[in-house]
């Protein structure tokens, strides 16, 4: 199953990100940045793939600062695949 992680360089802008989802109407698991992610603030939000069209629509109408990227996760066992999307 493909998620999408996106993370921050900061907790605070992590939160506004995450809140601003929610008021468009996605929900967004707060999530440990996975270890393949370098990441200064240790969270990230996880949202289902198939939001991604709308979700970078998001992060650029929010414009944000520190946005370290957005991630496509899979896992095919014990292997985690990362592919970095914007």
């Amino acid at each position: 199953m493909k998620k999408i992680v996106i993370s921050y360089k900061s907790r605070n802008t992590l939160m506004q990100f995450v809140k601003r989802l929610r008021i468009n109407g996605f929900s967004a698991q707060i999530i440990n940045t996975p270890s393949k992610i370098s990441s200064s603030c240790g969270l990230s939000a996880r949202i289902d793939y198939s939001y991604l069209k709308p979700i970078i629509s998001i992060i650029q109408q929010s414009q944000l600062p520190g946005l370290i990227g957005v991630f496509s996760i899979e896992q095919f066992g014990l292997q985690e695949i990362v592919t970095r999307l914007y």
